[in-house]
This record gives structure tokens, C-alpha cells and sequence, in this order.
């Protein structure tokens, strides 16, 4: 068989990424680590998980404002060694978090579509959206959250290679930061071909797998850490996003 013309990948899948092959040999990172003695010291927890070769990973997530039903929707791409491809962010109306999450899912599959990415796993740290999304059939929608959960299942009937499943909070962390980080007040969609600044440490933090307990956070000591390993790559030109 000729390479260049593979058949295309299978269908959509609603089932979480399968582990990778305890004997699978992953590839050379396309970044210098840094030295031995910049990485923390860090206990048992909860961290990001890079995507297996030739996967990205799009993370996704949401704040809903209760007050005035207007929400933040955001979403992080990253790719097999954890680098920065784009991000998104906007502003949205929705009824509630759960609809904001949706709204949020929906935006990134669409924007990994349109970007020509076909091998994708997609977290969102909702897991009644993740369920909603894999499990319920909906032949006429009934409202707006129904209609957002169908187009999200269209984009499954796509030739392409796309997991959706939940991760916790604590594996989130840059969705959630982005979400924060808006352009404008206004409804445009922003892409965000850079990350900014304000996420260099989160994005480091998860290219190192740097661990926080479950409903933790990065504490200082790691902080300092994360401060220390940014100086020296900077140093050496080196760049992670």
C-alpha cells in the first residue's frame, strides 16, 4: 500500500483514549529538558497528561456567571511533547455552567476540525458533559443544550480520530486560566496563537507533569521551582510555548 494514501482514520469515539502499550517506546521530546537539579521534588498527586505520539490534546473549560448568564468558555491545544498549538477564548450567554461547558466542547471540536487536526483527544473537567455528549440520543432537540449535545455527536460522524473524556480539575488548570484571560468584553471568538504570559508557569508546570494533591493547587515551593526552570530556559533560548 502506497503511504501516502492511507485509508482515513477511524470514526468518532465517545470512549476514553486507551492507555498507551506498556511497551511502547515514546519518541525523543522536541524540547531540552532542563537540567536534573532544576526539576522539583514533588509527592504523589494529580498533574496533565501528555497525549500519545501523533495526538494533540484540546482541553476545555467554562465560568458561568450566575448574576448576569454570561460565561467565559475557553479551550488549550497542545501537542505530543505538551508545546503550545492554540488556544481559544470568548465570551458567551448560557443558562448555566453545564451549558457553558457544552459551549466550550462544541468550540473546540469545531476549531480542531477547521485546523485540520484528525487525531484528537478532548478533556473537559465536567463529567455530566462528557456523559451527556457520549451516551444520550437525541433524534429532535428540545432546547438549546439538546441542539449544542447533537452538533457536538455530528462531529463524531467526522472522518477523523477524536476521544472525549473527563479529566479533573487539578489536570485543568490551563483551560480553566485561559477562561480568565480574555481579549475583549466583547462576544468575538479569540484565537490565541500564543499563549500569554500570565500561563507560562501552568504550561510548564504540565510539560513536567508537576503534580498537585486532588482540590490543591500549585504551592509555593513548586512556584519557586517553576520560577527557577523558567529563568534558565529563557537563558538558554529555550521555549515551551
Amino acid at each position: 500500500m502506497n503511504p501516502i494514501f492511507l485509508p482515513p482514520p477511524p470514526p468518532f469515539s465517545f470512549i476514553p483514549f486507551p492507555p498507551p502499550s506498556p511497551s511502547a517506546v515514546p519518541p525523543p521530546p522536541l524540547y531540552c529538558p532542563p537540567p536534573p537539579h532544576f526539576l522539583p521534588t514533588i509527592s504523589t498527586g494529580i498533574h496533565w497528561n501528555k497525549p500519545p505520539p501523533g495526538f494533540v490534546k484540546l482541553n476545555t473549560d467554562a465560568s458561568y456567571k450566575y448574576n448576569c448568564q454570561r460565561s467565559s468558555i475557553a479551550g488549550v491545544c497542545r501537542d505530543e511533547d505538551g508545546i503550545w498549538m492554540f488556544g481559544f477564548s470568548s465570551r458567551v450567554q448560557s443558562g448555566s455552567s453545564f451549558e457553558a461547558e457544552l459551549m466550550a466542547v462544541r468550540e473546540a471540536l469545531k476549531l480542531a476540525w477547521d485546523k485540520g487536526l484528525r487525531r484528537v483527544i478532548l478533556e473537559s473537567d465536567s463529567e455530566s458533559v462528557v456523559n451527556r455528549i457520549r451516551n444520550q440520543t437525541i433524534r429532535q432537540p428540545k432546547n438549546q443544550m439538546e441542539e449544542i449535545i447533537l452538533e457536538c455527536q455530528r462531529y463524531g460522524s467526522r472522518a477523523w480520530s477524536c476521544f472525549i473524556q473527563h479529566t479533573l480539575r487539578e489536570g485543568n488548570f490551563a483551560a480553566d486560566a485561559l477562561t480568565k484571560k480574555l481579549a475583549s468584553e466583547s462576544f468575538d471568538l479569540h484565537v490565541w496563537n500564543h499563549p500569554p504570559e500570565s500561563l507560562s508557569l501552568i504550561l510548564l508546570a504540565d510539560m513536567v507533569g508537576m503534580e498537585v494533591p486532588r482540590h490543591g493547587a500549585l504551592d509555593k515551593n513548586q512556584i519557586a521551582h517553576l520560577k527557577v526552570m523558567k529563568r534558565e530556559l529563557l537563558a538558554r533560548n529555550l521555549h515551551w510555548y
